[in-house]
């Protein structure tokens, strides 16, 4: 992408006010201690040796036992409508308007217990699967510099 994701348009920040103000519990996966300052609230950070965001989900879901509702620093589309359906949604992975698995969208629910594994599709692949492709372009992620372009222009 060129520039750290969970950066651009504060959008972390902004969605832990969000979270916040409907009494979530908002624990932000930041990386390392460096990374602490740059967000609001309560930070969790990545354990030592992970090499993939498989590891870190699954050293996020043993540290914490209760339901967990992951949101993603890259879907920069995410409306209030969107976080209330994802905020609605059970235990399982959203499925996109391209029937694509949104893992880092997924409810786990609690006492998971997810296999070791490095990749979200196996770690994910017990769980249920939750029709979201309404929610349309809202529940997409950006991983192109060009998507960047376009969400600036369409916010302006």
């Amino acid at each position: 992408m060129g520039e750290d994701k969970a950066l651009l348009f504060d959008s972390v920040n902004t969605l832990t006010g969000i979270l916040k103000s409907r009494d979530c519990r908002v624990i932000v996966a930041c990386g390392d201690e460096e990374r602490a300052e740059l967000f609001y609230g309560e930070c969790w950070f990545d354990p030592d040796g992970s090499t993939s965001l498989g590891e870190v989900v699954h050293a996020f879901v043993q540290q914490y036992d209760e339901e967990i509702q992951l949101f993603p620093c890259d879907m920069y589309n995410l409306d209030k409508e969107a976080i209330e359906a994802i905020l609605r949604q059970s235990p399982g992975v959203p499925i996109d308007m391209n029937g694509l698995d949104q893992y880092t969208l997924a409810r786990i629910p609690q006492g998971c217990n997810f296999p070791n594994s490095k990749s979200l599709k196996h770690l994910f692949s017990q769980l249920d699967r939750n029709q979201m492709e309404w929610l349309g372009e809202r529940i997409e992620n950006f991983n192109f510099p060009n998507q960047i372009g376009h969400q600036s222009k369409s916010n302006q």
